[in-house]
């Protein structure tokens, strides 16, 4: 099981990576500010640690009752992909997909949530920071070739 003191921090932390993602997509002015990726983030850390806590509890011995955390992974993956999709359908006067990048960072960003809810916490930080690199990058790409 894990604690509540240590759902907590999993959680602060999963919100703090989400933002070091959002904070980049916001000051750029992308479909989807910052305080989305904050909300994804937690909201993936979170549930994945209730349902661990689940699985773990004595509820899941009941054997009636099938537990399978690994499935909500599955859940996450597709419901971001929702968001993803809304970001991506913003209109382009130029008939160019707009809000790819954001799209892909959003489904990014949730698997740091998952990844915090699981405990991989070094891991997490590490998927921010090169979430965060690889927008920089193909952003500064971007504007160097269009000079």
């Amino acid at each position: 099981m894990v604690e509540f003191t240590d759902f907590m921090f999993r959680v602060v932390f999963a919100g703090g990576c989400g933002l070091i993602v959002g904070i980049d997509r916001e000051i750029k002015g992308k479909p989807l500010g910052a305080g989305a990726y904050v909300l994804v983030a937690i909201g993936s850390a979170a549930l994945m640690i209730v349902t661990l806590n689940f699985a773990l509890s004595s509820m899941a011995e009941d054997e009636a009752i099938q537990s399978d955390p690994t499935r909500l992974i599955q859940g996450i993956v597709g419901g971001i992909g929702f968001l993803g999709a809304g970001a991506i359908m913003s209109p382009s006067k130029d008939g160019r997909l707009r809000g790819v990048g954001s799209g892909a960072a959003i489904w990014g960003v949730g698997s740091i949530g998952v990844a915090c809810g699981l405990g991989f916490l070094k891991e997490a930080a590490f998927i921010a920071v090169l979430i965060f690199l690889v927008l920089n990058i193909f952003d500064w790409l971007h504007i160097r070739g269009s000079k």
